[in-house]
């Protein structure tokens, strides 16, 4: 049977708490038939026993839940999949485990918002951290989250995540999301509510994403998968866009490392030859006018050159260390991905010179 909206919640080792604060903010709505709502619970194969989901499925007995709990942990990415593959809404709206709908009359406002002629209803996301909202999906500032999304949109569009990301999976799916130029309807209305928890395993793994780089790698892999679909879509802007603006972020954040008196760690090293994969990739001559005047305008466009912040005089150096970087071991696994470099390579059909002793 159709459903109005389905509401798709990842989870894994989470507290019986954090899933009891994000169904009872669904179970507080008010003024909605939850009839035409189902809600898709999916277990990244957690390897606790906190939670009996027979009593959340009797607890919750007025909503429809399906509990999906798979064999191996992949990340949120690939959970959201399969919530997706399993869901029949007509839209679906991504909720991660101990955050909320903001107040109760979020699905209400949905119900009579919702259009034929619209594919995502973008709401704003309210920040528990920080006790802000966030702007919404039309200003880039939310992700994934706080928007109603119509499932033929991303169906007939063949919009999944990606397998192999665990972390910036859903940059990943956001940029597919506005490649396809989906019709927004913008509310200033706030739906989604990030709730700051520190021993969140989500938190914690954003503490480590952030740390020392941490979440470079897997930038740079979206970035790699990224142009891997642009230059099958022959979406050549798009494509150098892309590169352009992971090279402005990692020359930014590296800088003070590369040519100052930090030390170079051997995850920066990693992430240089991650780098140099994406060059090979993309084919882009970073010693053409062209390719210049599109970096240049993406540091104005990041207020690099205003502030001062980071001289651009090293730039030359910058592309030749990456260009010159080796690969420090092929079997390991990509930090923040579920794919190794050999792994990597081959699905692109990309090749390292030195390995093949050119």
């Amino acid at each position: 049977m159709s459903k109005e909206l389905t509401i798709i919640i990842p989870t894994y080792n989470d507290s019986l708490e954090k899933i009891k604060c994000s169904l009872d903010s669904i179970i507080k709505q008010k003024k909605y038939d939850f009839s035409k709502l189902e809600i898709i619970i999916v277990d990244d194969n957690s390897t606790t026993n906190l939670i009996d989901w027979n009593e959340i499925l009797r607890i919750y007995a007025n909503l429809d839940i399906k509990y999906l709990k798979l064999s191996q942990n992949k990340g949120p990415g690939n959970a959201r999949q399969v919530g997706l593959d399993n869901s029949c809404g007509e839209f679906v709206y991504f909720l991660d485990s101990g955050d909320s709908l903001y107040d109760n009359s979020v699905l209400q406002i949905f119900a009579k918002r919702k259009t034929a002629f619209c594919d995502i209803i973008a709401t704003r996301m309210f920040d528990e951290g920080v006790k802000s909202r966030r702007l919404g999906f039309e200003f880039n500032n939310a992700y994934i989250f706080g928007i109603f999304i119509k499932r033929e949109f991303i169906v007939n569009n063949s919009i999944c995540f990606n397998e192999f990301l665990r972390w910036e999976e859903d940059c990943y799916f956001e940029d597919l999301l506005r490649y396809y130029n989906p019709r927004v309807i913008s509310l200033k209305n706030t739906s989604y509510s990030y709730n700051f928890d520190s021993e969140s395993i989500t938190r914690k793994n954003n503490y480590e994403y952030r740390n020392e780089f941490g979440g470079f790698s897997a930038m740079v892999v979206k970035s790699i998968l990224l142009c891997d679909f642009y230059e099958k879509e022959k979406a050549y802007d798009s494509f150098n866009a892309e590169v352009i603006q992971v090279l402005v972020s990692c020359y930014m954040s590296f800088y003070p490392y590369l040519f100052g008196k930090l030390n170079i760690s051997e995850r920066m090293y990693k992430i240089l030859f991650l780098l140099n994969l994406l060059l090979k990739k993309s084919k882009i001559d970073t010693n053409s006018r062209e390719f210049e005047q599109l970096l240049f305008q993406k540091m104005y466009q990041r207020k690099i050159i205003y502030n001062n912040s980071v001289p651009l005089d090293m730039l030359d150096e910058f592309f030749y260390l990456i260009k010159t970087c080796e690969c420090l071991g092929y079997d390991y696994l990509i930090e923040g991905t579920n794919i190794t470099i050999n792994e990597l390579m081959s699905t692109l059909e990309l090749e390292d010179n030195e390995k093949r002793g050119i």
